[in-house]
């Protein structure tokens, strides 16, 4: 056996080492998915607050009739 072989504990080691970098990368990744999540619902709040207002401006009168040509 040389010096370069694994053992099982050594495999074994390295595998929980990398489960745990993964799990790492996994709760930052669900972390920046919720603050993404977030950030998404706002836009649609702002979003739908525009349409209001839009549709809300366009109900009203025209406060500016146009004026008949005088030809």
């Amino acid at each position: 056996m040389s010096g370069s072989e694994l053992t099982l504990g050594a495999v074994l080691a390295y595998l929980e080492e990398q489960e745990r970098e993964i799990a790492a990368q996994t709760e930052a990744t669900q972390g920046r998915i919720a603050e993404l999540t977030a950030q998404l619902k706002e836009f649609d709040r702002a979003a739908e607050e525009i349409r209001i207002t839009r549709r809300t401006l366009l109900a009203l009168p025209d406060p500016f009739p146009p004026m008949p040509s005088a030809v």
